[in-house]
């Protein structure tokens, strides 16, 4: 390492985050974090290891002596008292874990994820109508941020005039993850948290009597393994685990993806002229700006990688975003390259048993999304003088925090 050790939660290194992983990757691949017991990995090889071999490195960071999600008792205590257990049932180690993901696999793979198509493209559709004449837009507020949003809470069975707050108590959810928040902050979480439980509690209650065709119909309807019903805690916490990882991460990577098609123009061109490569752009943009940087895993029993000793109780932090850009698999892996035979390796969605639930439909939702906007919006660039291209800092999570882009105003026709 460098004679300065990087302080990985500071917002400089959120601004450099690549340059980091590199000097981490020549140096220190497992590197120990200062005064804490966690130790972050950023070779692409040593990630696909450990997220292969659970009985090792466990999801569940309590049950192994990890860090609980919420540092702070009386957060934790919130949920107690007001609402119900902060369960992850979509992430629990295996076996159990396989008959939880049975529950709601099937919706995000093919046929049903096709049946999907249409209600995808409709609300596309219906965004880019609203401001194909102006010639400049703000492309995370009038469609990044809604597009997967609307598409999320229709596939759960939440009603449309409710996103506003639900994008608030997404912001919640997802907070904790960064790790080390203040008490006020953590009891701003939790109070959200049991907010948003009872929102769909009551929801859940409404389908027990009159059951729809939504995820949520099908949760309080199903069986697991086969065996029993889901209780409430479980229904509640896979809801809104479906939900967040349903939209924000999405979100970023349409925003991350629009950034990097129209800062090279010769990417933007070859799209514009050929439709075919944007499944390929998709995966590349991922790969390049992981929405995700990284998640965690707990050690379950004593171990070592490359040397380094991990002991039982630590916390491993996999770097997503690092393996991303490891040259030993990627050939020149800062370039955003359309012809990369191996794009599709990228971690952005992790990989094995715990990969992203929702991988299928965030590629279709970005597949059809950026076809439309090619399409609809002529000579799209990015707005002049009006972008920083400034990133939120964040340790887990990665975006732009505005994007402005600028295109040949559309007029509609009467008949559109």
């Amino acid at each position: 390492m460098t004679s300065t050790e990087p302080d990985l939660f500071s917002a400089q290194a959120h601004k450099t985050w690549y340059r980091t992983y590199q000097e981490l990757q020549s140096s220190a691949p497992v590197y120990k974090a200062p005064g804490l017991n966690m130790f972050v990995l950023t070779l692409y090889d040593d990630i696909a290891a450990v997220v292969r071999d659970s009985e090792t490195f466990s999801n569940e960071r309590e049950k192994h002596g990890g860090e609980p999600l919420l540092l702070h008792a009386e957060a934790r205590k919130v949920y107690e008292e007001r609402g119900w257990p902060k369960l992850f049932p979509l992430a629990v180690d295996p076996p159990e874990h396989r008959k939880f993901r049975d529950l709601v696999d099937h919706f995000f793979l093919g046929e049903a994820l096709q049946r999907a198509r249409p209600l995808i493209e409709t609300i596309v559709g219906d965004l880019i109508d609203r401001f194909q004449g102006d010639g400049e837009v703000d492309f995370i507020g009038a469609f990044a941020e809604p597009l997967p949003m609307t598409v999320i809470t229709a596939l759960i069975g939440l009603p449309l005039k409710d996103m506003p707050q639900l994008k608030a108590w997404s912001t919640a959810w997802a907070a904790p993850f960064a790790r080390g928040l203040s008490l006020e902050r953590e009891m701003w979480v939790a109070e959200e948290g049991v907010a948003f439980q009872a929102y769909l509690k009551a929801h859940i209650d409404a389908r027990r009597r009159a059951p729809r065709e939504d995820i949520i119909s099908h949760l309080v309807q199903a069986r697991l393994g086969g065996e029993r019903p889901l209780t409430d805690a479980e229904i509640i916490s896979i809801v809104d685990h479906l939900y967040i990882g349903g939209n924000e991460t999405t979100t970023f990577a349409l925003t991350s993806g629009m950034w990097l098609m129209l800062r090279e123009p010769a990417i933007y061109d070859r799209l514009r002229a050929d439709r075919r490569g944007i499944r390929i752009f998709v995966e590349e943009a991922m790969r390049l700006e992981s929405p995700t940087q990284g998640l965690y895993r707990t050690v379950t029993r004593d171990t070592e990688i490359r040397g380094v000793t991990l002991p039982k109780g630590s916390t491993v932090h996999l770097r997503f975003a690092a393996a991303n850009r490891d040259a030993s698999v990627f050939k020149d892996p800062d370039r955003l390259d359309l012809d990369r035979a191996n794009a599709i390796r990228h971690m952005a969605f992790s990989q094995a048993e715990h990969h992203c639930p929702g991988a299928g439909l965030s590629r279709l939702e970005q597949n059809i999304a950026f076809t439309a906007l090619i399409d609809r919006l002529p000579r799209l660039r990015l707005t002049p003088s009006k972008n920083d291209f400034e990133h939120i800092p964040g340790f887990v999570l990665r975006a732009l925090g505005s994007l402005r882009l600028s295109f040949d105003p559309v007029e509609r026709t009467p008949t559109e």
